[in-house]
């Protein structure tokens, strides 16, 4: 049972692979240490939707609890940063014993950082947008089980596969990296292989690019499934059109993936499938 005099409220920031590998870290690190853990999940714009819109986990460890933020929450345990003029960290101060912050844990994640010392410290405050701790598979799919609607959309749109089939997920908008380092070109090369080895070939496509889509239906016509909405991180709707991009890339045989996309890497771990980073 978890000593409820160590606690740790733990923040996952970033986008959606981001915060599932982050909070997968502090769920096992909360086991590990015997603390209990709080996950206060924040709606910002790298992702625009509650945890209770988005998943419905078949179980949670003891002592472990994931709360959507409320207003006093982003008072008391937001990231201080510019935006809210580093306000939440004269509270935190005064609340934990110790706290780390998201520009803090990787790095210390390199050195071999003890988190299981710093967490026995008593009350702990963290944020994270990587994994800092490793974690269980079957964590991934207890923890972060999608909601029924947006399973329904996965066996819909996976219900069209072909016998080999393969995900490609291509990365625009932001990924500065992505964009540099994984050019549609080299997309073209490795599914023009692929379609030499396999007549059958049908290509998942997750993209938050219309013009990317444009060109792969250009290219590959129907052998192209992909979601027909657009890219869209400010809602629900959206962000559930991720999920299930993730989880249905999962279903396919491989996955050629983006430079510098932890999207990519997490639907090959969902499904334990290979993955090809395309780069340069």
């Amino acid at each position: 049972m978890p000593d409820m005099k160590r606690k740790m409220i733990f923040v996952p920031a970033g986008g959606l692979a981001n915060r599932i590998r982050a909070t997968l870290s502090a769920v096992a690190l909360a086991e590990k240490s015997g603390i209990s853990l709080k996950v206060v999940w924040f709606q910002d714009w790298a992702l625009h939707a509650a945890f209770h819109d988005l998943f419905s986990p078949r179980c949670l460890p003891e002592g472990v609890r994931i709360a959507e933020a409320s207003p006093l929450d982003l008072l008391l345990y937001d990231r201080p940063r510019r935006k809210n003029f580093h306000v939440p960290a004269l509270f935190q101060k005064l609340m934990f014993d110790i706290c780390l912050y998201e520009h803090q844990t990787d790095g210390l994640r390199k050195n071999r950082f003890d988190f299981e010392g710093w967490a026995g410290k008593g009350k702990v405050y963290m944020a994270a947008y990587l994994p800092f701790y490793p974690y269980p598979p079957q964590s991934l799919h207890d923890i972060f089980r999608p909601v029924a609607e947006v399973q329904l959309l996965i066996d819909r749109r996976s219900s069209v596969f072909s016998p080999y089939t393969i995900g490609v997920h291509i990365r625009r908008t932001d990924n500065a990296l992505s964009i540099r380092h994984s050019p549609l070109e080299l997309f073209f090369d490795s599914i023009d292989g692929e379609l030499a080895m396999h007549d059958n070939l049908c290509i998942y496509l997750a993209t938050d690019s219309e013009d990317v889509k444009r060109a792969m239906r250009d290219r590959y016509a129907d052998r192209v499934v992909c979601a027909e909405s657009r890219a869209d991180r400010g809602s629900t709707n959206g962000i559930r059109e991720g999920l299930t991009d993730l989880y249905t890339l999962a279903r396919t045989r491989k996955i050629y993936g983006s430079f510098h996309s932890s999207f990519s890497e997490l639907a090959a771990e969902l499904g334990d499938i290979p993955l090809v980073i395309v780069k340069r």
